[in-house]
């Protein structure tokens, strides 16, 4: 923002100022160009401050929710003064809860963050848009597919049904057989079961989402790569089961 600072004192006048004036009311200039961001934690703290003072402080939570910034607050604020170029940012690296039902897993996972770039200067607002946009691009998640709307509906028809019936056959020979009476509670079994593994499936679904944001900040205490580790290793685990029990099907005839 050294760059804007300039920008702005180059078309600040003196006018009636004295020299001493002028020149500390550039300094002051200078000074509220510096960006001072405010950063959540998902715990709910917050730090404000500047760049330097938030990413080195002690205090800095494990798991980032958000950032925002907006370089023409402190000038507006401290001394009502309306700057020629101005940044706003909003990072919204908060993730989907796993267990929230509510939450439709057809539809776009919801994410906030928006930017926007605006000023009199048409180069310094269009070099600035673009590292705000490689900057964005940059911290995306490495599956931004599973955020699409109607993803959902993809795996369910491909796995979830397919792996529901997997697991109704898998338990048959556990559930009880005979009378009619029975075999009604048998049926309601198998209906359950199957309604069980699709309720699975979702969270699965909602805990891959919330393995790989949509964007995400990753500090050196953050886990999310043990995280991802286990869902690796979950899903290799269960469809590498069914598969062999469908190979073992086929090649028995």
């Amino acid at each position: 923002m050294d760059t804007a600072a300039e920008l702005e004192i180059a078309h600040f006048k003196q006018n009636e100022q004295t020299d001493d004036q002028y020149e500390n009311n550039k300094n002051e200039i200078r000074l509220g160009y510096k960006l001072r961001p405010t950063l959540t934690g998902e715990d709910g703290r917050e730090l404000h401050g500047t760049i330097a003072e938030i990413f080195d402080s002690p205090n800095f939570p494990e798991s980032v929710r958000s950032i925002f910034l907006n370089s023409s607050i402190p000038l507006d604020v401290v001394h009502k003064f309306r700057v020629r170029n101005s940044v706003e940012l909003f990072l919204d690296f908060s993730r989907p809860a796993i267990f929230d039902f509510h939450l439709m897993p057809s539809q776009r996972t919801p994410n906030e963050s928006h930017y926007k770039v605006e000023g009199r200067d048409t180069t310094w607002v269009n070099g600035l848009f673009h590292e705000v946009q490689s900057y964005i691009s940059s911290h995306r998640s490495p599956a931004p597919w599973l955020h699409q709307h109607s993803i959902y509906d993809f795996f369910l028809w491909l796995i979830g049904y397919p792996l529901a019936f997997w697991l109704c056959f898998k338990v048959s020979p556990f559930l009880p057989n005979g009378e009619k009476e029975i075999l009604f509670v048998r049926a309601a079994l198998y209906v359950y079961i199957f309604l069980i593994a699709l309720v699975g499936l979702r969270a699965l679904f909602h805990y891959a989402r919330w393995v790989f944001p949509i964007s995400e900040y990753r500090h050196t205490r953050n886990r999310v790569l043990r995280h991802r580790a286990f869902l690796g290793a979950l899903s290799i685990g269960l469809f590498g089961t069914v598969l062999y029990d469908v190979f073992k099907s086929v090649a028995l005839g």
